[in-house]
């Protein structure tokens, strides 16, 4: 028996104005179209094959039905399009993936008509499934150009296969056969012109949900240009048959393997033991991207590098200068700031030998909040003048009242000099 999930992101782009693209999610059947055509024939015929596939899903579990629901929405294409002048000429590609019972085991059906993609994803590899009918695609296999040619060719857009054309329809049949942990990705070229394999197999490999990958494919595809419509759908299998090799790295939390059986068989020699790979082998076969790179080495640096200035200021200013304060009776002097910065108190560094008795009351409420100086030897200097502009107020004497007469002198009648 074979379990799937499925997800799906969809999106117009960074350049179109409508999105032409539908997509299909069921417990069995999943597919993607890619409409073409007139400002609205491309949305109603992409529409319109999804739709009548959903309609089918109960004889879509065999490659005949499959194909024959194909063929129906071929003829329903035509018919609308030939029936309202608007939509003439309209049409989408298709590809669908459906889950197909046979004797031996489940088989995941692939069908194909255009370029809509399907790809295979097992231990860390992507392979495409199906073939593109376009015109650039048919040019390569024939070897008449070469994958580099075929990826700026002019004609690489035309199609020589879709949905709503004329004529018998040919659909392509390709078989999967899942095993535990893998993973098939539906997508209109809107992701595959877009976002290249090694970037695909990055997100295939680390995000576990199928719905979040989907998204975070469509949001790649727009970062790097998003000249076209992007939909994209994930199938896992989380129940399949199991092979020797390890499962995708990314399902291994949602996937519950057996415990291993013991052995009644004696241990092999050395010899004989499978070769064991490394850890970080593992993960550069399943292209998983490494997490210590340059870039994050240098990130990194740079935010030490901020962090260290950042200390490497507070530390400066909350230490650059002095305060004279009053403690108790006795001033003294601190180095850094009244309260302290941060985490940096201010440090006492002398206790002056001036008292606050020898100072003037009217600079008291100065000293109690703290009087900042620049330097400690301003600071000295600060309590020196407290100090002497004390000692000058006390010794100073007063013109009016500390003049005295000689005893010797005569003393002269004030009146008698006035006469």
């Amino acid at each position: 028996m074979t379990v799937l999930r499925g997800g799906s992101a969809s999106d117009v782009g960074r350049v179109r104005t409508v999105n032409q693209d539908s997509v299909f999610v069921s417990a069995t059947l999943f597919a993607v179209a890619d409409g073409m055509g007139g400002h609205a024939g491309g949305e109603v015929a992409s529409a319109a094959a999804i739709s009548i596939l959903e309609r089918s899903q109960g004889s879509v579990g065999t490659k005949e039905g499959l194909v024959e629901a194909l063929v129906m929405a071929n003829e329903e294409i035509l018919e609308m399009s030939s029936s309202d002048a608007s939509l003439a000429g309209m049409g989408t590609t298709m590809v669908a993936a459906s889950l197909v019972g046979t004797e031996e085991n489940d088989v995941l059906v692939l069908a194909n008509v255009g370029d809509s993609r399907g790809y295979h994803f097992h231990g860390g590899r992507l392979d495409q499934i199906t073939k593109d009918h376009s015109l650039a695609a048919e040019l390569l296999r024939e070897g008449s150009i070469t994958e580099a040619e075929a990826a700026h060719h002019p004609q690489r857009h035309v199609i020589t296969r879709a949905l709503g054309i004329p004529g018998e329809v040919n659909v392509d049949l390709f078989d999967v056969e899942l095993s535990l942990g893998d993973r098939v990705l539906l997508c209109s070229d809107g992701l595959s012109n877009e976002v290249d394999s090694e970037e695909i197999i990055r997100v295939l490999s680390t995000i576990t949900d199928p719905h979040e990958a989907a998204e975070d494919l469509v949001r790649r595809a727009n970062a790097n240009g998003g000249a076209d419509n992007i939909s994209v759908v994930i199938i896992d299998a989380l129940v399949a048959r199991e092979r020797d090799d390890e499962p995708t790295r990314a399902h291994v939390a949602v996937i519950a393997e057996p415990a291993a059986k013991p052995s009644l068989d004696p241990e092999p020699a050395d010899s004989e033991k499978p070769e064991k790979v490394g850890w970080f082998a593992r993960r550069k076969k399943m292209g998983v991207p490494r997490l210590l790179t340059f870039r994050v080495i240098g990130f990194f640096l740079l935010v030490v590098g901020v962090i260290a200035a950042g200390w490497y200021f507070v530390n400066w200013y909350a230490t650059s200068s002095y305060y004279v304060t009053s403690s108790g009776t006795q001033i003294v002097i601190y180095q850094g700031r009244p309260g302290g910065v941060l985490w940096i108190q201010p440090k006492l560094v002398e206790v002056t030998p001036t008292s606050t008795t020898q100072i003037l009351p009217i600079r008291q409420p100065a000293l109690k909040t703290g009087v900042n100086e620049p330097s400690l030897s301003a600071a000295k200097n600060y309590v020196s003048n407290l100090a002497n502009e004390y000692s000058q107020s006390v010794t100073t004497p007063n013109a009016s009242t500390s003049t005295t007469i000689p005893s010797s002198m005569p003393r002269i009648s004030i009146h008698h000099l006035v006469s």
